[in-house]
């Protein structure tokens, strides 16, 4: 029986919940909108690791991760940040920005993701698609050790390098937002510093 047990394997499921992102600079004076898809919040990725054992699939549910640090980091670069009800639904707000996960991959050294932005300004009838491949480390702790420590060690590892996955990737898709909107405001209002 223990056998089998062992050959056939379990499902864990991983929560990753990242820390909030502190604010880089201060917020552009606009007011910005965002929506992710009932799709998006509920997307789950499945892998197994062969070093936590085969027969073990692990569920990272990436869209909880995204929807709790998307709003968050936001807040860092817009002045008000809200919730729209759909991918068109601007408000009265200034911009429009829809997320996509389009690739995410974490394992015990680091992460490859890359995420889509459909940005969407008032006063304009296009929409701009940003889309980074990002690449980076995925950790800074001791969880890199638990990759040989059996499925507890395992499920608190990939949590880990998922939560520290998104704390990198969010500053640095705040930061290619700055860099658009900054721009824009700057065309908006010449000779102003």
């Amino acid at each position: 029986m223990f056998a089998l047990l062992a050959f056939v394997g379990c499902t864990h499921q991983v929560r990753p919940s990242p820390a909030p992102m502190s604010n880089a600079g201060t917020p552009l004076a606009l007011r910005a909108r965002y929506f992710i898809s009932p799709e998006q919040k509920a997307r789950i990725d499945s892998d197994s690791y062969f070093v936590l054992g085969a027969g073990h699939t692990w569920n990272i549910t990436i869209g909880e991760g995204l929807t709790r640090s998307f709003p968050q980091m936001l807040g860092t670069v817009f002045q008000s940040v809200q919730e729209a009800s759909g991918p068109e639904d601007m408000g009265d707000a200034d911009v429009l920005i829809v997320p996509e996960i389009q690739h995410f991959d974490v394992n015990g050294g680091g992460f490859v993701s890359q995420l889509k932005l459909t940005v969407r300004s008032r006063g304009s009838q296009d929409s701009v698609q940003v889309s980074d491949l990002i690449e980076g480390e995925s950790q800074k702790s001791k969880a890199a050790s638990a990759w040989l420590g059996g499925a507890t060690a395992g499920q608190e590892a990939l949590r880990q390098s998922t939560e520290m996955a998104f704390e990198d990737v969010m500053p640095k898709v705040a930061t290619r937002l700055r860099e658009i909107f900054a721009k824009t405001q700057a065309k908006a209002a010449p000779g102003v510093l």
